[in-house]
């Protein structure tokens, strides 16, 4: 892979950064971070030289990172999570201060609910 020691080095801080995983258990924290992980490797893999693929590594590591702080201050709370609560702590991250327009809004559930099905459907065949 192109660009990979550059994106060695924006991903490893993350497993290393115990605040950012205090609260979740091992399971979770390997899900999150590989899933932040993953999202800084394919915006890094879209530069097209090295310097631009350290920026890009940068400002990747700089939205992922409140994104994962925000999923861990959620893991603090007792007991079992509702998607809705989740969907909710991550809202202002995500969107920022641009509001969604309704077929984006609707975009984005097609996308959870898919989403949602697929994990439910590899759960299943893990406990077969």
């Amino acid at each position: 892979m192109p660009f990979e020691k550059i994106i060695q080095r924006a991903t490893e801080p993350l497993y290393g950064d115990e605040q950012l995983r205090s609260n979740l258990a091992d399971e979770e924290a390997r899900v999150v971070l590989d899933w932040a992980a993953r999202w800084i490797e394919e915006q890094v893999g879209l530069a097209k030289d090295e310097s631009s693929a350290k920026r890009v590594a940068q400002r990747a590591l700089a939205r992922v990172r409140p994104v994962i702080g925000a999923i861990n201050v959620l893991a603090a709370q007792p007991g079992e999570l509702r998607l809705s609560d989740g969907v909710a702590a991550l809202e202002p991250l995500l969107a920022g201060n641009q509001k969604l327009s309704r077929p984006q809004v609707f975009g984005l559930l097609t996308i959870l609910a898919g989403a949602t099905w697929r994990v439910q459907c590899e759960d299943a065949k893990r406990n077969r």
